[in-house]
């Protein structure tokens, strides 16, 4: 699912190096796309002639062919991959290469049950060198086209009771036209298009363009709440680029903001022809590009989670879950350093504690396949025996589930105060498609240990020991020590510190009745203050007043 392009006519089906290989990466270098990943994505060309030697049983070219499209951005995702591993295992020279593709498949990807099925079955015929079955490349899914962020994923076990059932994937409910998305892709630099796409989706919302992003509420924001919210998104957008080598869209990116999960139930189906669970707050949709939020205010954690699951896929299509979702949740709630964010304490602290004899190790962690937990047939599809859903989503897998994601989380926090997580990221991401006899999940295993000088036993002692002694926390009420300079005020009350503008954000800690601050801005009402460190924060201008000068 993603974006469109034009490129030129592929040439006759001869050899790969031709005139349609070079006019598509003459178009490459004359442009940067936001592309999709549907067959209209940039470099289609290519994509069709190694696509169409898949059918036809050229393997070599196929292979070659698709290799280099995978190169482009959104080039890595599952049906190149899969025409990929399978070519790679009717080549003789090939076959454990081929295997290994299709086993990173299984690991990485959030594949429907159908799609896993076959996968599997490719791989455990790939070293037989059994003739392929004939396949629909179309068939080759992923259970979530878009991202999703909701209860049902994100289980709240400190208040089991109130708790929904794990939601379920998202599903397509109609066929939506390719037109019809690729319609809403408006180019960077053409605001007043932009504006005119956003009336036609949301006749009766408010619209307004914030850098490459293009606003929609329906959920009743003010002009000055929207330009706060873009001013946000383009310092994250810039923060993804400098820490995870995100590449910026060249097309708008759309975020609908609406009032609550029902709102965004209501609206998957009406622009994307998608059902999704009550639960969902948050999704992605990668063919026109756009976000889905629940936002009543300012604080758009949600869409900084979803926002990192549209872009990063942009190289990096075949992310962990582990890792995708990790990073993704740091940053729901967090904090920043001039466009430098970081992670802060959340309520997934609380999940980790309570359900702590469900917490994988970092070496499980790393090895799983936990996407698996969202569907009872995915599971079976493993060769577990669970059959009863409730007993799937409430007593066992609901827990491993909210278990594994406050793990994810909180290991990748850990990292990312020590340094270490854009290493990380970046030794997965590169690791490149040779790995013959090695299993996909060993070699991500591999490859965390090596990138950071430690067995995985020893991460999990430093783990234990740095979430146990709370020092997470303590890095929090580190920032206390607040920074010299700006506009003198003083505390009229014990007030809270928060991490923007709005009660709507968390808590970063408390400024005592009294205690002389240094303000440096002012946000509708809110001021903003600094710590020694050069980390940010909000204060209510209700509760300070200004220290008059000698």
């Amino acid at each position: 699912m993603k974006k469109h392009c034009s490129a030129s006519r592929p040439a006759p089906r001869r050899r790969p190096a031709t005139a349609a290989h070079r006019a598509t990466r003459a178009v490459w270098r004359g442009a940067t796309l936001w592309v999709a990943l549907s067959a209209t994505a940039f470099g289609q060309p290519l994509y069709d002639l190694g696509r169409q030697a898949w059918q036809d049983g050229r393997y070599r070219f196929a292979h070659e062919t698709l290799l280099e499209y995978r190169a482009l951005p959104y080039g890595r995702r599952p049906d190149v991959d899969f025409m990929l591993g399978t070519s790679g295992c009717r080549i003789p020279e090939r076959v454990e290469w081929g295997h290994g593709v299709l086993d990173w498949m299984l690991y990485a990807y959030a594949l429907t049950y159908e799609s896993r099925s076959l996968v599997r079955g490719e791989r455990d015929l790939c070293r037989a060198a059994a003739q392929r079955v004939a396949t629909d490349i179309g068939r080759i899914v992923e259970e979530r086209a878009a991202g999703m962020t909701g209860y049902g994923k994100t289980f709240y076990w400190a208040e089991r009771e109130n708790q929904p059932v794990a939601s379920y994937p998202i599903r397509r409910t109609r066929a939506m036209a390719r037109e019809d998305m690729t319609a809403r892709l408006v180019p960077l630099g053409e605001p007043d298009r932009a504006l005119a796409v956003a009336k036609e989706l949301s006749p009766r919302g408010r619209a307004a363009v914030h850098g490459p992003f293009l606003l929609i509420s329906e959920a009743g924001h003010e002009a000055g709440q929207l330009a706060s919210i873009g001013q946000t998104l383009s310092r994250y957008l810039r923060f993804l680029g400098t820490s995870y080598d995100v590449t910026p869209p060249a097309h708008f990116v759309t975020v609908y903001l609406v009032e609550s999960h029902y709102a965004v139930r209501g609206l998957a189906e009406r622009l994307h022809g998608l059902d999704v669970s009550e639960a969902t707050v948050g999704y992605t949709f990668v063919d026109d590009a756009s976000v889905v939020a629940a936002v009543a205010g300012t604080a758009v954690g949600t869409v900084l989670h979803e926002l990192f699951h549209l872009l990063v896929r942009a190289d990096f299509g075949d992310i962990p879950q582990w890792l995708d979702e990790g990073i993704a949740s740091l940053y729901e709630v967090s904090g920043r350093n001039g466009d430098n964010y970081f992670g802060l304490e959340n309520w997934r602290r609380k999940v980790l504690e309570e359900l702590w004899d469900h917490r994988p190790s970092v070496a499980d962690l790393i090895r799983s396949e936990w996407f698996l937990f969202d569907d009872p047939r995915q599971v079976r599809a493993v060769g577990r025996r669970e059959t009863d859903i409730h007993e799937f989503y409430g007593r066992i897998e609901g827990q491993r589930q909210a278990a594994m994601m406050a793990m994810a989380r909180y290991f990748l926090l850990q990292l990312e105060q020590r340094g270490e997580l854009p290493a990380v990221f970046r030794a997965i991401r590169d690791r490149g498609l040779e790995a013959p006899g090695e299993g996909a999940r060993e070699r991500a295993l591999r490859l965390v240990e090596t990138t950071l000088g430690r067995t995985a036993a020893t991460l999990d002692a430093e783990f234990v020991y740095w979430f146990e002694s709370r020092a997470a926390v303590r890095v929090g009420q580190a920032r206390q020590t607040l920074a010299s300079g700006g506009t003198l005020y003083v505390a009229t009350a014990n007030v809270n510190i928060r991490t923007g503008p709005s009660t709507d954000f968390e808590k970063l800690g408390l400024l005592p009745q009294g205690r002389r601050v240094a303000v440096f801005d002012e946000r509708d009402g809110w001021y903003e203050v600094r710590f020694s460190d050069g980390a940010t924060g909000f204060v209510s201008g209700d509760y300070l007043r200004k220290v008059p000068q000698p």
